[in-house]
């Protein structure tokens, strides 16, 4: 999941121009393992209505996901009563590229994040982290997450337990979204981590967001993946996935040496590479099924 923010894109057409090539080379690369990138658009949406190149269409048409990162409820003085239009909003601009949209991320808020999207129109969310639990009552908020003032500050991977973060689940409202209702309208599938600070995210509870990218953090990503695979239960949907904002690129020699480390995974059939909205998909398919 690359979250595409951090960048004027909208303003300057060299960073634009900058920002779409780093894409296109992300993709290439991950296109030679067989792998499959989520690109959630923040400011290139804009960037490409202005100064054209619709790279997000392109990157669809390539077999990559697009959805919103949406980065909007997290401040404590936002009106609540704006959150679903607002989400409307960032979806249909994005769709106004002909690209499909069905998910949204950066949504954590104290407002009702889980009825403001599916109000919204999404289908599901990604990347929740530890400040998503300020929207549930006061007295059910766990420790030490209880008084997060931003999503910067608790965005720790959430639930803590890696066992409970594998397998998706329906939401029916912000204040108990932890329990799961399978009359719910949002699915919410939960991530693994930020793969640049795997690392420090498997060494210690403080929550970060800027890191570099090292091979520790594929150490500690090839760790928590067999942990993962410990986990995986034949009766579920087992998912698995990391992220990092291209707001701070990722240097292309350590993502290579980390798909690399990846593919015996993929070639002895235990890790099959898939989009959110893929991964969405077969969970529809296996509650179909149940």
């Amino acid at each position: 999941m690359v979250h595409l923010e951090g960048w004027d894109d909208d303003q300057s057409q060299e960073q634009f121009e900058h920002h779409v090539q780093l894409m296109r080379e992300y993709a290439t690369l991950f296109e030679r393992y067989g792998a499959r990138l989520t690109w959630e658009s923040k400011e290139v949406t804009e960037g490409i209505l202005r100064w054209g190149d619709n790279v997000l269409l392109e990157m669809e048409q390539r077999g990559h996901g697009i959805g919103v990162h949406a980065d909007i409820g997290g401040q404590r003085s936002y009106d609540c009563r704006r959150f679903a239009d607002d989400l409307r909003a960032e979806r249909e601009q994005l769709e106004s590229l002909g690209v499909t949209v069905r998910h949204v991320s950066g949504i954590c808020s104290s407002c009702d994040w889980v009825t403001a999207a599916a109000d919204a129109g999404y289908l599901f969310t990604t990347g929740g982290v530890a400040y998503c639990v300020s929207s549930l009552p006061e007295e059910q908020r766990p420790e030490p997450y209880a008084n997060c003032p931003n999503p910067a500050a608790c965005h720790q991977p959430f639930p803590p337990a890696l066992a409970d973060r594998l397998h998706p689940w329906r939401m029916s409202s912000g204040d108990n979204w932890l329990t799961p209702d399978p009359n719910g309208r949002l699915v919410i599938l939960p991530a693994g981590g930020g793969l640049a600070c795997m690392q420090e995210e498997t060494t210690s509870a403080e929550s970060v967001t800027q890191c570099d990218f090292t091979t520790q953090d594929i150490d500690a990503f090839i760790q928590q993946l067999e942990e993962a695979l410990a986990y995986s239960r034949e009766d579920q949907i087992n998912i698995y996935y990391v992220s990092w904002s291209l707001g701070s690129p990722l240097d292309m020699v350590p993502l290579e040496t980390w798909l690399q480390r990846i593919q015996p995974y993929v070639e002895s059939g235990r890790v099959q590479w898939e989009t959110l909205p893929g991964m969405y998909d077969a969970y529809v398919q296996w509650e179909q099924s149940h």
